[in-house]
């Protein structure tokens, strides 16, 4: 009995587990039927409020009841400075739509979206999320015209951009 209660009061009690790896994956979407691009980015809260408060960002407590009120307008400016698309010569003009913490806690989703007629010929991602906490960082983005994957890209702190041609 002494050992359940134990153990039940570690994991109560104690900061949320430190993981040995620091990886975002990014899926950036064409969707011809909507004339847009979609983006959906899969980061681990712990790692994004870190880089954020060390940049000066206040705690945001992103998820959570206890979130900033306005957590998006801090959220939305670090995406602006550490994420951008240039979509066959254009920068795209991302607007957030959304965020939530996966159920786990730790996994948080954002959601963003550009307006486009153009089909993708040249794309030219720039994602330096997290890097400038974690020297380790990857940022893996996939590149999709609708379901059809088209290529997967690989950003770290030494190489924040890569680029895509298609055919």
């Amino acid at each position: 009995m002494y050992l359940l209660s134990l153990l039940t009061a570690l994991l109560l009690s104690g900061p949320a587990p430190l993981h040995d790896y620091h990886v975002s994956k990014t899926n950036v979407r064409y969707v011809a039927e909507k004339s847009q691009v979609q983006v959906e980015m899969h980061v681990f809260v712990e790692d994004l409020e870190l880089d954020m408060q060390a940049a000066g960002t206040p705690v945001l407590q992103l998820g959570t009841r206890k979130q900033l009120a306005d957590a998006d307008r801090y959220l939305l400016a670090y995406l602006e400075k550490h994420f951008r698309i240039r979509w066959n010569g254009e920068d795209l003009n991302l607007q957030l739509v959304g965020f939530e913490l996966d159920d786990d806690l730790h996994g948080f989703w954002i959601y963003l979206v550009s307006p486009t007629d153009a089909e993708p010929v040249e794309v030219e991602i720039a994602n330096s999320l997290l890097t400038g906490t974690f020297a380790d960082q990857k940022n893996i983005v996939k590149l999709f015209r609708g379901d059809e994957r088209t290529a997967t890209l690989l950003m770290s702190k030494d190489r924040p951009t890569a680029y895509w041609a298609g055919e």
